[in-house]
């Protein structure tokens, strides 16, 4: 049984926020606390929400989508077993998830892995971690960290200190358009940025024969190395 008011994971192409047995305006107040916390984050996401068996009216609802919309999130559906929230959601017009297990199977499925984007430029002291991969639009700055499960995607130059396969995956790699980190790590592996490296087009970087390698970025190799992972 979930204990916190509301947790939240990637699936798919959306973020899940998955609700407790809290009162419902402690959920809400704890799910303000979570969007406020890294606003940056959600701009631009789909949410889905899973709300169990709990009953819920159609003040309870538009305050919640009031909240969503405020932080840049889209309603992508609504899951819930009661049946009167179900006729609310129906009611108000907000489209109903259905459950994971009567969804129809796709004709190719392919396995879906998590990821997350932030749209800033990290500053020194600033720390982020995420479970899944990570693409960060901006910089990362000297004194600034990022760390993912998966891969790390840096749309920007990457100046301070990056954790791909942060759980272990030795399999995760780092792309950035500029590739200058105080550290590098990839799994249980580390590198540091020479001092004579000024290379100024994309790379990545990844573990090859016991040790971090950084090459140029080539999108045929990038494809591979994403193949490669989907069906190992």
């Amino acid at each position: 049984m979930l204990r916190e008011p509301v947790a939240i994971k990637g699936m798919g192409d959306a973020l899940w926020f998955t609700f407790g047995p809290a009162p419902w305006p402690e959920a809400l107040k704890a799910l303000e606390s979570r969007l406020a916390a890294n606003p940056a984050f959600f701009v631009g996401g789909r949410a889905v929400l899973a709300l169990g068996d709990r009953i819920l009216e159609e003040a309870d609802l538009l305050a919640l989508v009031a909240l969503l919309n405020r932080f840049g999130l889209a309603l992508a559906g609504v899951l819930t077993e009661h049946p009167v929230t179900q006729a609310v959601v129906r009611r108000m017009g907000l489209p109903l998830q259905p459950p994971l297990s009567e969804r129809a199977p796709e004709a190719r499925e392919l396995p879906l892995e998590s990821a997350w984007l932030i749209r800033r430029t990290l500053r020194a002291g600033h720390y982020l971690q995420v479970e899944g991969h990570l693409c960060v639009i901006g910089d990362v700055h000297p004194g600034a960290e990022v760390a993912a499960s998966g891969d790390i995607v840096i749309w920007g130059r990457l100046l301070g200190t990056a954790h791909a396969g942060c759980e272990g995956d030795e399999g995760a790699a780092v792309y950035a358009l500029e590739l200058r980190p105080v550290q590098l790590r990839i799994g249980r592996y580390i590198a540091r940025s020479p001092e004579e490296h000024r290379r100024l087009t994309p790379e990545q970087a990844f573990v090859q024969d016991g040790r971090i390698v950084v090459e140029p970025w080539r999108p045929l190799l990038w494809w591979e190395r994403w193949l490669s992972r989907l069906f190992r």
